[in-house]
């Protein structure tokens, strides 16, 4: 083990985003043979500056005590001087663009793991493990018989653990309110828009099926709470923070409640989506995608109606800002509540 190397892993986006990335990191920690950090000390889950990643999780191959290293042996030099920085802060200040614009910019290519530097910085919206097949050599062979998504489910069950205190809270909620079979839907409908109409013709079809079933709901739009609240007769959801208004992601909001808590409202809500024994997802959604690799449900039982090509989150964030602009936001959701509701009473 190159014990004075460091692979540094920093944080970006929502969970579910940043959960891909410190998955991916975890496995070139291990083909490199470095000693893994991963940093989330950034504004979006953390107050205080503070690296919240060991709040939210155990991971045997970070060590909580470890911490980012004074040098200026890194790899890419742009972050020479600037470890302690957020991919935020350097994206301000040295320009990249968003998304696959900026990443070249400020992390390693996975393509190439040999580095002489002391440090190589990564980061990543999406998991990158098929960018990592070549290294699949060696004590690793093994690897390369592994479909992607298996590499990741492993490593999340052996690598990425939920905080015992977090886990806690998972597991009495569970205990409280999954007396009966459950079937857990989420609905990313903020920045992000996922196929609802797909997934309510899911549920109603799976619920002609099984009409006892209860509904787990996880969403970060208030919204589509009430209108899932007015539509069906069994919806729990665990309590949590919501714009009342806004087109923006929780994770993005200034008026949230504290980042870390808002965090770990979303890691309860994930894990409590794994345990549901039905799963209704857009997995374009990256936090759906996370609890569909978590989920204990059979493959029969996991209904994904993602697309194969989401619009680009430039495309996103465009349209989100054109309604809110437009005072379109608030308004269509009051409609689509109304069409909802209609759709059930004539259905049912």
């Amino acid at each position: 083990m190159n014990a004075d190397k460091y692979w540094l892993v920093k944080g970006a986006a929502g969970l579910g985003n940043r959960m891909q990335s410190a998955l991916t990191g975890i496995l070139c920690a291990r083909l490199t043979g470095r000693r893994l950090l991963v940093d989330w000390s950034d504004h979006y889950y953390s107050g205080d500056g503070s690296n919240v990643f060991h709040r939210f999780f155990q991971c045997p191959s970070c060590s909580p005590t470890d911490e980012i290293p004074v040098t200026d042996s890194v790899v890419p030099d742009i972050w020479r001087g600037r470890l302690r920085k957020s991919i935020y802060d350097m994206r301000e200040h040295y320009g990249g663009g968003d998304g696959a614009e900026a990443w070249p910019k400020f992390s390693v290519d996975l393509t190439n793991l040999e580095h002489h530097e002391d440090v190589a910085v990564m980061w990543t919206y999406t998991e990158r493990v098929d960018a990592l097949r070549g290294h699949f050599t060696g004590a690793f062979r093994g690897l390369a018989e592994m479909s992607a998504g298996a590499i990741l489910r492993k490593s999340l069950q052996e690598d990425l653990l939920l905080h015992p205190h977090i886990r806690e809270r998972v597991d009495e909620f569970k205990g409280n309110y999954f007396r009966e079979k459950i079937v857990g839907v989420h609905v990313r409908y903020t920045d992000q828009r996922c196929r609802l109409w797909a997934i309510l013709g899911k549920l109603n079809a799976l619920l002609k099926c099984e009409p006892d079933l209860r509904i787990f709901l996880a969403t970060d739009n208030l919204q589509i709470k009430k209108m899932f609240e007015e539509s069906y007769a069994r919806v729990i959801a665990t309590p949590h923070w919501y714009s009342s208004t806004s087109g923006l992601a929780i994770h993005y909001h200034r008026g949230r409640a504290a980042p870390v808590q808002s965090g770990i409202e979303a890691l309860i809500d994930l894990y409590l989506l794994a345990e549901s024994d039905y799963l209704i997802i857009d997995s374009s959604s990256s936090f759906s995608y996370v609890a569909k690799l978590l989920t204990k449900a059979p493959d029969a039982n996991v209904f994904d109606v993602g697309h194969r090509d989401p619009p680009s989150r430039r495309r996103r964030k465009l349209i989100t800002r054109l309604m809110l602009t437009l005072g379109m936001y608030s308004w269509g959701l009051g409609l689509l509540r109304k069409v909802v509701r209609m759709q059930r009473h004539f259905s049912g």
